[in-house]
């Protein structure tokens, strides 16, 4: 182990990441930074209440709104997707800012929060520069853009760099737009546009991006919990500071970092399965178990019993920030950590009526609106967030149930131009006759029960006797009740999609309690704060605390090899070591080919290295990974009819019939590599010569045939 620490600050690990690494993270870090500014003077009087002025959310808000805007007029082709235009609609909304505020005599005011508040503003900067270099150094030591949902991830993001208009070219299915959750792809994108940085390297300060906005949001939302509590109960007293920033820091690394209890309930298991049936407790026992602990496997505990055909997934983030796929679940958390924040402000400020729609409404739709595109789940999970906090909060279903119409209805208004584009892939709800054994609920929620329940009995305790309870009281009791009704639903019945056979529920547990495990780590430092004079409570805290952050250990060591060797921030080596004339053709590729012509290259199965010149150059092709296509065009039969075309074109015998096909899917490119030459054995390569095609490139048996006009 000590080891591996000093190979992790050899003088060669550091050269790399110093020299060629940290100028991609600042430049990256200035950008974020500097659009979050744009957004700061709204982002203050929204969170007037909270200490910090929720100063972290003007990043999340600034570039949800900013990639929002030039997607709406992008649909309707009136700005292109390029970064002068992204500059321009930053510009006009900070001078629009500036004219409200300064015609409502708020500027003065926020001008004196600057002035006050710097010195935090400058520590939570700091802090997220801390997060943001750490995790993309960690990245650094397994940086391929490769393995499960990376190739489709990264698809999405240079698909919408190549992009003129918005929505983005679907890079498996030539000639439509993108039929699935984008929106996160296309932040990522302005900001690889803004920042002049190759996607290559983006993909992985991404990943670091969502990482470190999640942990300064969870600790700016956790430590607000705590101080509006403080301020709420005990007005004449002012707050502790090391309590509110205590809660927030441990719920920010629960949240970030914390795994559950199964690490150390399975290998509690290796070793009493290493021993004859009894655990024995020796340094050397343990050890022994724990070299066999595949981290994983806390994300795939239910259902993977022998013989069980209900295989489910019940991921959180850390293993997202691990395995780094830049996919939905994991883009969303700083947009819904918002919404929750902001929930968190209406409920302390009690907007009147004649502002709520303003004040309340909108923007909680618009952000609802950002969180559908991101992770379409995410709607209904926050929605129901909305309903169950805003109703313990008023105690008013009236009022509930009229802003909660308001803002479905300004959802839908505000996603319209995306959805003119979208079609949902939902096959309808399904009653569940499998269910999952309460020790293994227990197993990966437990430690989050034993840190609630104390809360919640004193609540309800407290609530019967009409004793005194604060606001923050009542929502942090409706965070803990959606919590545990988003791991109670997946018991009673899923959402109908394609894996509707060993993995029938896998995907409503996934995304429900992904959600469930977000919001019991927001609260747990609340309730430590609100139980502090519990010597008893104290202990169990840390012991669950401490259980669940071991699971990083794990998960890092293994993921990115102990972190002995440092590859740097790349992304695509994999491509130039395994397919090195492949590696050479996109290379020719990006430097000489502008927009989006169809590049018709192989079929391939999902999660395999098929598609590598689509997804890494955003060309579309007529058809790509074909699972994926078969889930997002609602069946099977036009993935495969095009699958049917592409083998046609590649080897067919009647020139006319591949002419045919060539127009109607409008290809200008065809690839033949390594894996046409897998995939289609008897390609037929004389057809393209005689249809009038050039070769523009070529390296080994790699070439590219350009067709006529």
């Amino acid at each position: 182990m000590f080891s591996s620490f000093i190979s992790i600050f050899s003088l060669s690990t550091l050269d790399l990441f110093m020299f060629a690494d940290l100028k991609y993270i600042i430049l990256w870090w200035l950008c974020v930074s500097g659009i979050g500014l744009v957004t700061l003077p709204t982002i203050t009087y929204i969170f007037r209440s909270f200490w910090d002025k929720g100063y972290i959310f003007s990043k999340i808000v600034a570039l949800g709104l900013t990639t929002y805007i030039i997607l709406v007029l992008g649909v309707f082709k009136l700005v292109p997707f390029t970064s002068y235009a992204t500059l321009a609609i930053l510009a006009i909304l900070a001078i629009v800012q500036y004219f409200i505020y300064k015609k409502n005599n708020y500027w003065p005011t926020f001008q004196k929060i600057i002035k006050e508040k710097l010195p935090i503003f400058i520590a939570e900067e700091l802090l997220f520069l801390l997060i943001l270099t750490a995790w993309s150094f960690v990245r650094g030591f397994a940086p391929d853009i490769e393995g499960l949902e990376k190739f489709m991830d990264w698809g999405f993001v240079n698909s919408a760099l190549r992009s003129h208009f918005l929505p983005p070219a679907d890079m498996w299915f030539a000639g439509q737009p993108i039929n699935y959750y984008y929106f996160g792809h296309v932040i990522f994108a302005l900001l690889t546009k803004l920042s002049n940085i190759p996607s290559t390297i983006t993909y992985n300060l991404s990943i670091a991006l969502v990482c470190a906005l999640t942990f300064v949001s969870a600790f700016s939302l956790s430590s607000n919990l705590v101080y509006l509590f403080l301020k709420e109960s005990r007005p004449k007293i002012k707050p502790s500071v090391f309590s509110y920033l205590l809660a927030g820091l441990l719920s920010a690394l629960l949240l970030t970092f914390g795994g559950n209890l199964h690490t150390v309930y399975k290998i509690s298991t290796i070793n009493a399965k290493n021993n004859n049936g009894k655990i024995v407790f020796t340094l050397k026992a343990y050890q022994q178990a724990a070299a066999s602990y595949w981290y994983p496997d806390a994300t795939r505990f239910i259902g993977f019993d022998p013989d069980v055909k209900d295989k489910t997934i019940h991921e959180f983030p850390v293993y997202s920030f691990v395995v780094a796929d830049l996919h939905g679940h994991m883009n969303d958390i700083p947009v819904i950590l918002f919404v929750v924040a902001f929930l968190l402000s209406v409920a302390i400020s009690k907007p009147t009526k004649k502002l709520i729609v303003w004040e309340m409404v909108v923007p909680l739709a618009l952000a609802l609106s950002i969180a559908y595109m991101t992770n379409a789940w995410d709607f209904a999970v926050y929605g129901l967030v909305y309903a169950v906090t805003t109703f313990m909060v008023t105690r008013s279903i009236p009022k509930t149930v009229v802003n909660g119409l308001l803002v479905i209805f300004c959802w839908y208004f505000f996603t319209l131009p995306y959805s003119l584009n979208f079609t949902p892939m939902a096959g309808g709800l399904r009653l569940d006759d499998m269910h999952s054994p309460f020790y293994q609920l227990f197993v990966l929620y437990g430690g989050f029960w034993i840190i609630v329940i104390p809360f919640v009995l004193f609540f309800i305790k407290r609530l019967l006797a009409k004793g005194k309870l604060t606001t923050i009281d009542f929502f942090v009791f409706g965070i803990i009740l959606t919590a545990t009704i988003l791991i109670i639903l997946p018991e009673i019945g899923y959402v109908k999609d394609i894996y509707i056979y060993e993995h029938r529920r896998a995907n409503t547990m996934f995304k429900l309690v992904y959600e469930a495990f977000i919001l019991y780590s927001l609260v747990a430092g609340f309730v430590l704060i609100r139980f502090r004079d519990k010597i008893v409570y104290k202990l169990l805290f840390m012991l669950v605390f401490i259980i669940h952050l071991i699971y990083p250990y794990f998960a890092i060591k293994s993921y990115y090899g102990d972190l002995k060797t440092y590859k740097g921030l790349y992304g695509f080596n994999f491509i130039k070591d395994r397919y090195p004339d492949n590696f050479a053709a996109i290379e020719w590729i990006q430097k000489n080919i502008p927009g989006q012509p169809v590049m018709l290259e192989a079929v391939g199965d999902s999660y395999t290295d098929y598609n590598q010149v689509s997804m890494s150059t955003g060309l579309p092709t007529v058809e790509g990974w074909i699972v994926h296509e078969w889930l997002w065009r609602d069946g099977y039969d036009k993935p495969a009819a095009r699958q049917a075309d592409v083998l046609k074109i590649y080897t067919s015998n009647d020139i006319n019939e591949v002419r045919a096909l060539l127009q109607k899917y409008s290809v200008d490119y065809i690839f033949v590599g390594a894996k046409e030459y897998e995939k289609y054995p008897l390609i037929n390569e004389k057809n393209f010569t005689d249809l009038g095609a050039t070769i523009v490139f070529e390296s080994g048996k790699t070439k590219i045939y350009k067709l006529p006009k």
